[in-house]
């Protein structure tokens, strides 16, 4: 029950989200807590606590989450899923 509420959250937040990056976890390691929308303007959607816990997530979640199609979603995902929570 627990993945399916963070799958639905993720699947919202990216829904809702317009960024401009596709992923920004490989090769810098953090993440852009201010990412730009489609029109070039600066988003400022994310919690300070998501992107701490996001910048924590353990690489079984990494590897999980690295199938996003958007920062919005990647940061959902490793924000709000658990190891426990995976398959």
């Amino acid at each position: 029950m627990k993945m399916w509420l963070a799958i639905g959250l993720v699947v919202l937040i990216g829904g809702a989200s317009a960024c401009g990056s596709a992923s920004n976890s490989e090769g810098s390691g953090s993440l852009n807590p201010t990412p730009l929308k489609k029109n070039g303007e600066r988003s400022h959607e994310f919690e300070p606590d998501d992107i701490e816990r996001a910048e924590r997530a353990p690489p079984a979640v990494r590897e999980y989450c690295e199938g996003a199609v958007s920062e919005a979603q990647e940061i959902g995902c490793l924000s709000h899923v658990e190891e426990s929570d995976l398959p």
